[in-house]
């Protein structure tokens, strides 16, 4: 499957998330967690090929050595071992850049693991996980999710 690689595309991708979400949280199916973090996921990944920081090298540098422009293209959740050595991942490029979305970001990835790997999303509240979802999602609408300058 071939990488996104514009905001239009994430943006679409998050709102089938979301809207499919939505429809699964009505049905009080714990899958809507999921759902709802791959929704954050794509909202994150077009903040990210907007963000102005990763037109400067110089400025991802001072934010951490293997943060470069083309960090914005990243696909895995978490860092790993790449051509070039360590690589990182969505989840420490939302830590280190976008601080009001730090935690429900993080949440949102830990709910989508429990519901696909651990059994299930008890004892993780599912308001939480909504609750999550709508701060992502309304700091991307605001404009937000943008490295400090």
């Amino acid at each position: 499957m071939p990488v996104a690689r514009d905001v239009q595309t994430h943006l679409e991708r998050s709102v089938v998330h979301m809207e499919t979400g939505d429809r699964l949280k009505a049905a009080d199916d714990e899958w809507f967690a999921v759902c709802y973090f791959y929704s954050a996921y794509h909202l994150v990944k077009a903040a990210m090929h907007a963000d102005p920081i990763f037109d400067d090298i110089s400025r991802c540098s001072g934010v951490h050595p293997l943060l470069s422009v083309d960090s914005r293209y990243v696909e895995h959740h978490s860092g790993g071992k790449g051509e070039n050595g360590r690589s990182l991942g969505m989840n420490e490029i939302v830590m280190k850049l976008y601080r009001s979305i730090r935690v429900p970001y993080h949440r949102l990835h830990t709910a989508s693991i429990a519901v696909r790997y651990q059994g299930g999303l008890a004892p993780i509240s599912p308001i939480t996980v909504a609750d999550d979802f709508t701060v992502v999602r309304e700091e991307y609408l605001a404009n937000n999710i943008v490295a400090p300058a």
